[in-house]
């Protein structure tokens, strides 16, 4: 049986996270294996940057902003609860204007 309440939902990585995992997965296998791919090179400047730490960047950045937007989805029906309960309220009547009253 599993600890893990029913409403949530399994782990999921979209294809952009994976792709960007990919790549720094790729960018530590450059570094580990090239010594020439941890200095800084003329073109690119400080490698392990580009390689390691800006995929990984990336990636952190997405994950937030979908854990964001889940964040949002999740407390959005409340909102509308809200402001339906608003919209039920009684309102004051208004009475009509002088000029229709008289004409009725």
């Amino acid at each position: 049986m599993s600890m893990r309440p029913a409403n949530l939902a399994p782990f999921h990585t979209s294809p952009l996270e994976q792709s960007l995992l990919g790549a720094a997965a790729l960018g530590l296998v450059a570094m580990l294996s090239f010594p020439a791919a941890r200095g800084i090179g003329e073109t690119f400047g400080w490698l392990p940057f580009w390689l390691l730490a800006l995929p990984l960047a990336a990636w952190a950045t997405a994950r937030l902003l979908r854990l964001r937007d889940a964040a949002a989805l999740a407390a959005r029906p409340s909102a509308r609860v809200h402001r339906l309960l608003q919209t039920v309220r009684p309102r004051k009547s208004v009475g009509r204007p002088q000029a229709l009253r008289c004409a009725a």
